[in-house]
């Protein structure tokens, strides 16, 4: 199976997080690296966000309990502070808790708002890896949390307000997902930086850095944390060793009985281990695993379809343009199915098979941005109809 991931360029939101740098220099002097602090102010931050747009959300929002946290003072507020007993949030016991002094989090805004998700899809591509927001509002005067570092890198937007931010340590190797922070084991570090992050700037802090961040000033902090959600070689060799592993028959076969107690026998289960290690290595795939990669990377994109439900109230003509929706990823590949060849075009939530005719049509169309039904000469017109449908549907296609 042959994969291609394709995808319209995201330099305009990348270059607005690390101004004035290039992508070569921040990809090379900070990159999993150091800390960078953009001091560049962006106005057009605040059409991503407003302290209103969190008035509204909170006020007229459905709200589960996943949908918000509170913390205060370096600690996590319990949910029973602010919500019923039924579970369901009280908007009134949230906005209290703000006036006494905690943190407002919105964990996964993106994924409830269109401007955050489209800023999230432009920044895939640039990062090979999935990312998310998560939205913190702080009173004058507080912080949320303490010291401490995140498990991904982060790029913090400050949308309003300004925080104080200071940097700790220097971490010698980077975490895996999943190994945060803790206070009883890991050592922060001395106080190595400390700086003003102002309305409209950006900062860069990679995962295992160490910081605090508090409220300047008078006025409440409004800041947007775009986590990058890297995938790592360790997750790649995993699942080289699982590919592999599909055509080594003897690592089906079940641990053997005494491994685990009888001490005899650990030269010879070492020396399997070791054959059975040398067959994975000469066995393993570069390509297999990679086509699995990047196709799970399309798949487990999120939906964008806004504009879709209208677009299809009403039939598509021969003539009717569409437009590839930006940040969309995509993927056109090879597949067999019932052992016959074939071709489809994979999306967030779908796989649409493809004849050979149109699938190669299709994919010139689509790298060209822009396409009718009539742009096509194919002899299945239904087929057409019912890709083009999809398309729309699964949100790569927007009408003009």
């Amino acid at each position: 199976m042959t994969t291609r991931i394709h995808s319209p360029s995201a330099g305009d939101a990348l270059q607005m997080l690390i101004a004035p740098l290039s992508p070569e220099a921040f990809f090379r002097d900070h990159y999993e690296k150091a800390f960078f602090h953009s001091t560049t102010v962006h106005p057009e931050m605040g059409s991503l966000l407003s302290i209103d747009r969190i008035d509204e959300i909170i006020a007229d929002s459905e709200l589960p309990a996943s949908a918000i946290a509170m913390a205060k003072s370096g600690q996590s507020i319990d949910q029973a502070e602010y919500t019923f007993a039924n579970g369901v949030v009280d908007r009134g016991a949230v906005l209290d808790c703000f006036r006494d002094g905690a943190t407002i989090i919105l964990p996964q805004l993106h994924f409830a708002d269109g401007k955050l998700y489209e800023f999230c899809l432009s920044l895939e591509r640039a990062f090979g890896a999935r990312t998310q927001t998560n939205i913190y509002m702080t009173p004058p005067g507080e912080h949320g949390f303490g010291v401490h570092y995140d498990d991904h890198d982060v790029f913090v937007l400050q949308v309003a307000g300004a925080k104080d931010w200071e940097i700790y340590g220097k971490r010698e190797t980077l975490p895996y997902r999943g190994e945060g922070f803790r206070k009883d084991r890991d050592d922060p570090g001395e106080l190595n930086e400390s700086f003003v992050l102002e309305t409209g700037q950006c900062l860069y802090v990679p995962r295992g850095t160490a910081h605090r961040a508090l409220t300047h000033g008078d006025e409440p902090s409004l800041h947007i944390t775009v986590g990058i959600l890297v995938q790592t070689w360790a997750d790649f060799m995993l699942e080289a060793v699982a590919e592999a592993s599909l055509r080594i028959p003897e690592m089906r076969q079940s641990l053997p009985r005494d491994l685990f107690f009888d001490q005899g026998n650990a030269a010879a289960h070492r020396t399997e281990f070791k054959r059975l290690a040398k067959a994975i290595g000469n066995g393993a795939s570069f390509d297999a695993t990679l086509a699995a990669f990047s196709g799970n990377f399309v798949r487990t994109q999120g939906g964008r379809v806004r504009g879709g439900l209208n677009a299809l109230c009403t039939p598509i003509d021969d003539d009717d343009r569409f437009s590839v929706r930006p940040h969309i990823v995509y993927a056109f590949e090879d597949a067999t199915e019932d052992g016959a060849e074939g071709r489809q075009i994979v999306l967030a939530g779908a796989s649409l098979p493809l004849s050979g005719n149109l699938a190669d049509q299709l994919q010139q169309q689509i790298a060209a941005g822009s396409l009718a039904k009539a742009d096509f000469t194919v002899d299945d017109g239904d087929e057409l109809d019912d890709v083009i449908g999809s398309l729309v549907a699964y949100g790569l296609l927007v009408r003009d």
